[in-house]
């Protein structure tokens, strides 16, 4: 197995000129260099694009023009890449330190067989996230949901192409749940690493649009895994459940940390 495995990196950004320094900062300085970094930009009409002139050469593309959305520019970014595994760093999303490339690629090299997943635990950023490391659990539960943050998971390109995997672009908010779950269906090997990743942002367009990510996660199941109705409201009426749940003991935590 060649040790030298190429990490592609893609960031998507639109008007982000007071995120992306730090999402950029947090890949360029990662202690693993072999490194394809893509950048597609959704020709924001901010200073972002000013910001990513000072690191232009840390990238190996860079793309600015107007596109269809978020999904959109996810698939632009597929498109262009060419090394073995991809890992998506939005603007407002960063790596959780310096040598977190490095550590997946000797784990991943370690491994008996080239793994199609690699994922691992996450934390959020962002006004009102909670500080605390976010364990991921086993890809066998995506039926559930995401089993790690979209940002803390390594794809593994060949896998994708052989399998025509993409974002669907007809999707608003949930399109990373549905690519990630045909990425398991169509995986045989897999790692979980037990360390954190990145830091994903919770004022992204997933986080703040909850009530349509569950009716496309539940669409996805139904196209995908192809669950009954009965066990897809049962999942929804759980979801629904499980957020109020997180929401309360989010703000028991923040009001007895003082």
């Amino acid at each position: 197995m060649n040790n030298e495995k190429k990490i592609s990196v893609i960031t998507i950004v639109y008007n982000g000129e007071k995120e992306i320094e730090r999402t950029i900062s947090s890949v360029i300085n990662q202690t693993y260099k072999n490194i394809e970094y893509i950048l597609i930009d959704g020709a924001s009409k901010d200073g972002t694009m000013l910001v990513v002139e000072k690191y232009k050469d840390f990238f190996s593309k860079i793309v600015s023009e107007p596109d269809k959305g978020i999904y959109n520019a996810m698939n632009k970014g597929l498109k262009l890449v060419t090394g073995d595994y991809v890992i998506f760093a939005n603007s407002g999303d960063f790596l959780a330190s310096n040598d977190v490339f490095e550590k997946v690629v000797d784990k991943i090299i370690k491994e008996n067989q080239l793994p199609d997943l690699v994922y691992g635990n996450y934390r959020e950023s962002g006004e009102g996230a909670l500080e605390k490391e976010i364990p991921c659990y086993s890809h066998e539960r995506v039926w559930y949901g995401m089993f790690a943050s979209h940002q803390s998971i390594f794809y593994r390109i060949g896998m994708l192409r052989e399998n025509n995997i993409i974002f669907d672009e007809s999707y608003k908010v949930a399109a990373d749940y549905k690519m990630t779950m045909q990425s398991v269906v169509c995986s045989k090997h897999f790692t979980k690493v037990p360390f954190c990743i990145s830091l994903f942002d919770i004022t992204g367009v997933s986080s703040q649009n909850q009530d349509l990510g569950l009716l496309e996660a539940d669409r996805a199941r139904k196209e995908v895994l192809h669950m009954s109705w009965i066990k897809r409201k049962g999942l929804i009426v759980v979801s629904k459940t499980s957020r109020f749940v997180k929401k309360y003991l989010g703000f028991i935590y923040k009001l007895y940390r003082y």
